[in-house]
């Protein structure tokens, strides 16, 4: 198995998912007047985690490896990278793992 082909695919599915949840939650808010942003902001984490679980599952099945109980996990730790991607932006994001490192 190639790591770095993997590794470089689910990048792309992530930024593909964060473009997708942004592109969702904008038709969403034209057609669905929320009253809070927290209301947004809890619709965004929920559509985040549900499309990134899809995905990955059907990722997972598409490349016919076996799907264990971390992999969900990991699943849905992705879905909440996707979600704060997708609230806040990547630059955000990065500077939050640079800060990490420090």
């Amino acid at each position: 198995m190639n790591y770095q082909e993997m590794f470089s695919t689910l990048f792309i599915i992530i930024a593909v998912l964060v473009v997708l949840v942004n592109i969702i939650t904008e038709v969403a808010k034209k057609i669905i007047t929320f009253t809070q942003t927290v209301y947004v902001n809890a619709f965004v984490v929920i559509l985040s985690i549900a499309l990134t679980v899809a995905v990955f599952l059907a990722y997972w099945q598409i490349k016919q490896m076996e799907i264990t109980w971390y992999l969900l996990v990991a699943f849905v730790i992705v879905g909440f990278m996707v979600a704060y991607a997708a609230m806040f932006g990547f630059d955000k994001l990065i500077k939050y793992f640079q800060d990490l490192k420090k």
